[in-house]
């Protein structure tokens, strides 16, 4: 019995009657097509005459006078939902579940462009991108989702993308001496509103014991007060080579200012400071500086003499213990590596294309730094 489609028309065909339709198709091959323009296709698959024009296709045909760019009609069936050519109909052959996360990795994880690694798969770039979406889900397993030592020293950082041109940040927490990140936060711009979301989820995913915290200011100084009201008591450390690079970016260092000696005893007298042997000698450096407070008459050395005399205490943590880093390379490094992938892109489409690639490099990241074998890294990213 065949059963009719109200809506189209269309007529289900049994798999005996397909069978004996391709039969006759090969005998007589002109009831496959049509002669004239005007006259309706016929669906090559199904025989049914439900179809209708579907943009173009495009082949680059090899001649003796180079390639020729040869453009055919493409046609839709109503009835079962396949594409096709006046030319006939072929389909495309399955890419393996593998196939689709060596992409996504190879994509992901290397230098690579879009263009570079679609050229290599054979496939369009949006097909890298609908994998992409579509194996975000991953998470390491088999006893590798953590490192066998935590330090208790944490580090935060941050850093921009753009979103349909408009800007994202990425915010990270990396323990200090390992370098693994186990956690991320994306946001809308970098506040203190998305820092304390950030540390929400600091509280509950670490181990163990929060000993140490090192960053930098932070836009608008958005990580000193969060971390002061989540977690008091614990010594938060100024990174001292940002704070250096802010100094010797707003200081003139040409000869030609009328307070170049000033600068330079400036620059000193800071670097004396922040980087003395124990607190007592940091304490008489900082008292030295505001006694020649009158000899610094510059807007910017006034800026720089109340910042230290209000940050002295920021800048000095480590003198608390011995074990906290003074600086946030291993941020910085975390985030060198990452701007050599977004370098390669022209920012993303969506905030969920977002989270998608950035889950995927972090814990392609994390794999790093447990040292595993990059040709196991889909055994262990993808769940099966």
């Amino acid at each position: 019995m065949r059963y009719c489609n109200k809506k189209t028309g269309s007529v289900k065909i049994t798999g005996s009657e397909r069978a004996v339709m391709s039969c006759v198709i090969e005998r007589y091959p002109e009831l496959s097509s049509c002669h004239e323009d005007n006259e309706k296709k016929r669906c090559p698959e199904c025989l049914s005459l439900h179809c209708k024009k579907k943009g173009f296709l495009y082949k680059n045909l090899r001649t003796l006078r180079g390639s020729v760019k040869h453009k055919l009609q493409r046609y839709y069936c109503h009835s079962c939902g396949i594409s096709f050519t006046s030319q006939g109909y072929q389909k495309r052959s399955p890419h393996s579940k593998t196939q689709e996360q060596k992409a996504v990795l190879d994509y992901v994880s290397t230098t690579s462009t879009l263009r570079e690694v679609s050229y290599r798969f054979n496939v369009s770039h949006q097909t890298i991108l609908n994998w992409m979406m579509k194996h975000r889900e991953i998470g390491l397993g088999d006893g590798h989702s953590l490192p066998k030592t935590w330090s208790g020293y944490i580090s935060f950082d941050g850093k921009e993308t753009t979103v349909k041109g408009k800007k994202r940040t990425l915010l990270f927490a990396l323990d200090s001496y390992s370098g693994y990140p186990f956690e991320y936060q994306v946001s809308l711009r970098e506040n203190t509103e998305a820092t304390q979301n950030l540390l929400d989820k600091v509280k509950t995913s670490y181990p163990v014991a929060i000993e140490g915290i090192t960053t930098d200011f932070g836009r608008g100084k958005c990580f000193v007060k969060p971390i002061e009201e989540a977690f008091p008591g614990v010594p938060h450390q100024i990174c001292l080579v940002h704070y250096l690079r802010y100094v010797n970016l707003f200081v003139p260092r040409t000869k030609r200012s009328a307070f170049y000696w000033r600068n330079a005893v400036l620059k000193g007298l800071i670097r004396r400071t922040v980087y003395a042997g124990n607190n007592t000698e940091s304490n008489y450096w900082l008292a030295q500086f505001l006694h020649f407070a009158p000899f610094f008459r510059a807007s910017y050395h006034k800026r720089y003499l109340n910042s230290l005399k209000k940050n002295h205490a920021l800048l000095t943590a480590y003198y608390q213990d011995e074990d906290l880093p003074k600086t946030t390379n291993v941020s910085e490094n975390f985030n060198r590596q990452l701007e050599r992938k977004l370098k390669t892109m022209d920012g993303f489409k969506s905030d969920e294309s977002i989270v998608a690639f950035i889950n995927i490099w972090v814990t392609c990241y994390r794999m790093k730094k447990l040292n595993i074998n990059r040709n196991l890294w889909a055994k262990y990213l993808w769940k099966s």
